[in-house]
């Protein structure tokens, strides 16, 4: 057998490899698509994200995941088919579920939902994560938790004593009186203001030690400078105005001790507190079973590369978020591959059922490309004719398909079988008399196992390689074959 008859088998095998990997494709983002196989992948994956892996923490990450996927984020990611074929497919594919989970006694992967979305970008998962561990709202508690402290405790309290000490010395119970209640009602007023968020934590900042520089010049303009109380009231403000400040500048000072790191909210998420709030605990009772150990942990770890990296102590919610988002990245990444390994078992499967249906079988093929003229010659000449590049979808391994196209994509499968196994000539199918030249190869078979359940299996495995893969090799070996050898040109003398 010579290099031209070669390729032409190879021509001929490929060509119907190619065909049958375009259906395949296009079966498996179907059936894909109406089995949920890529959403309940990335549901299981962000559990197991949750979990790290844990099989004790599974059933924790299982109930945060759900909560995220109630979320109104993630769940307008989910766009199920509006075809009519599209919905009672999947309407019957959810009965069978159901009956199935019964009898089973599994888990429904979306829990109360009966789909999900078959991806959801990082920046959602962060955001939602997020909003359902609270820590917004935990941060702006403990910051008013802090301030009311501040203003009562640190401020109004040491003021009141020392205003004490000093009516004593001069004997005027009403000193300073009118001034004092200003303070606290100017204290009281940025409270109010940061709690109904007019204001943010450095303005807040500025205008308790605008305040507090307010009431010590009005001291000093109420109170004789050469008494020695009033040098010493003086001295007392400048005192407390540092303590306040904890030797940095005056704003920043403050901020600092107002704003709780990443690490301290997430100890407050996590480690129980005999002090705590009420606001504190309902959180706290909210996230009840929905925080696994194993991220606990993640969390913390990605907290303390925030603050290694935060210059300050404002933007470290971003920064956590960003850093959330990186974790999610490659959390999906290693999913991704997983998910491609099992797509690759299934398309196997897929390609061998296929084979099997239309009893594709590769060393018959094979054979009769070989020793069969006719049959070469017909082949190659439906290669000839048919355009390769529109039986190469460019969507049909690039990615799922659109489910609600879906009834579309069923009438293009449907005819791309019909077009592939009746208008070509190719060695495929079950009538009489293919079967029975099959039968007459297969007399001298010395394996117990059929040998077409052989060519099956090796046409099943090229057929999971995929259409556009046979089609750039068809493209190859049609160059090679077409150029040829130049024939020697003989001069004569």
């Amino acid at each position: 057998m010579g290099l031209p008859v070669v390729l032409d088998v190879a021509l001929g095998l490929m060509f119907v490899y190619m065909a049958l990997g375009l259906i395949a494709s296009e079966a498996q983002e179907i059936v894909g698509t109406l089995l949920q196989w890529r959403a309940e992948h990335l549901k299981y994956s962000i559990e197991q994200l949750l979990a790290g892996g844990q099989s004790t923490d599974a059933r924790a990450a299982r109930v945060l995941a759900d909560s995220l996927y109630a979320s109104p984020m993630v769940r307008d990611l989910n766009y199920e088919a509006q075809g009519v074929i599209a919905r009672s497919a999947r309407g019957v594919l959810h009965g069978v579920g159901l009956i199935y989970r019964l009898v089973s006694r599994t888990r429904n992967v979306f829990g109360a939902q009966t789909s999900g979305p078959s991806y959801i970008p990082s920046e959602a998962f962060a955001t939602t994560l997020l909003e359902t561990l609270q820590l917004e709202g935990l941060q702006k508690s403990v910051v008013e938790t802090r301030l009311k402290r501040l203003l009562q405790e640190r401020i109004m309290l040491p003021l009141g004593d020392t205003l004490h000490t000093l009516r004593a010395a001069i004997g005027d119970g009403a000193l300073l009186d009118v001034e004092l209640r200003n303070l606290e009602a100017s204290l009281e007023r940025i409270f109010l203001d940061y709690r109904a968020g007019r204001t943010d934590l450095a303005q807040i900042a500025d205008r308790v030690m605008a305040e507090l520089d307010h009431f010590t010049d009005q001291g000093a303009q109420i109170l004789p400078e050469s008494y020695g109380a009033t040098q010493a009231f003086v001295r007392r403000l400048g005192y407390l105005r540092s303590q306040i400040a904890s030797g940095m500048d005056a704003s920043e000072g403050l901020v600092r001790q107002l704003q709780p790191t990443l690490k301290e909210l997430l100890t407050l998420l996590t480690h129980s507190s005999d002090r705590s709030s009420g606001e504190l605990a309902s959180l706290r009772q909210s996230l009840e079973g929905k925080l696994p150990v194993q991220l606990q942990e993640s969390l913390t770890l990605l907290a303390e590369r925030v603050s290694s990296k935060a210059q300050g102590a404002d933007n470290q919610l971003r920064l956590f978020q960003t850093e959330l988002e990186q974790w999610y990245d490659r959390g999906m990444d290693r999913a991704s591959g997983v998910y491609r390994r099992n797509s690759k078992i299934v398309a196997i499967l897929l390609g061998v059922t296929i084979a099997a249906l239309v009893n594709a079988d590769t060393f018959y093929m094979a054979n009769r490309l070989t020793v069969d003229q006719a049959v070469r010659n017909s082949v190659l000449q439906s290669i000839d004719q048919v355009s390769l590049e529109s039986m190469v979808s460019p969507s049909s391994d690039s990615g799922p398909i659109n489910t609600e196209s879906l009834s579309q994509d069923l009438q293009s499968l449907g005819d791309a079988v019909q077009t592939t196994l009746s208008d070509y000539s190719l060695p495929i199918g079950r009538s009489p008399k293919l079967l029975a030249t099959q039968a007459v190869l297969e007399a001298d078979w010395p394996l117990p196992i059929p040998r077409h359940w052989l060519g099956w299996l090796v046409t099943g495995v090229a057929v999971s390689m995929g259409s556009s893969f046979w089609f750039d090799a068809l493209k190859r070996v049609m160059s090679v074959r077409s150029s040829g050898v130049k024939p020697s040109s003989n001069q004569s003398s």
